[in-house]
């Protein structure tokens, strides 16, 4: 069964406290660490992933750095949302194209 929502992330540059506090906040989440790496998945229902990134918001320094991918498949519409230097910007990325956006600077080398 196709999933109408998912969500991946990757956090990279927390220190050990950090890496567990957002381990608890993120604990709805399918969660993998590696060193100071954290990855996290959502796929299935609607979730109210902003007020998860906003709680990480408060959870990291502004050293912290990652890509959070959100993906809508019912309004077919795709985010992603870039955390560096303490902020969370989030753009919009055409859904169909997302695959060619992702790989966009691979072409360019």
């Amino acid at each position: 069964m196709p999933h109408d929502f998912r969500v991946y992330g990757h956090l990279a540059g927390l220190n050990d406290n950090e890496l567990k506090t957002c381990l608890e906040h993120l604990s709805g989440y399918e969660c993998e660490v590696s060193d100071h790496v954290l990855d996290f998945v959502h796929e299935g229902v609607f979730i109210d992933v902003d007020s998860d990134l906003d709680g990480l918001l408060r959870l990291v320094s502004p050293d912290v750095r990652g890509i959070i991918d959100i993906i809508n498949h019912q309004d077919w519409e795709m985010y992603r949302c870039t955390l560096s230097g303490g902020t969370l910007t989030r753009s919009r990325i055409a859904l169909d194209n997302a695959l060619d956006t992702a790989y966009a600077s691979e072409r360019r080398s």
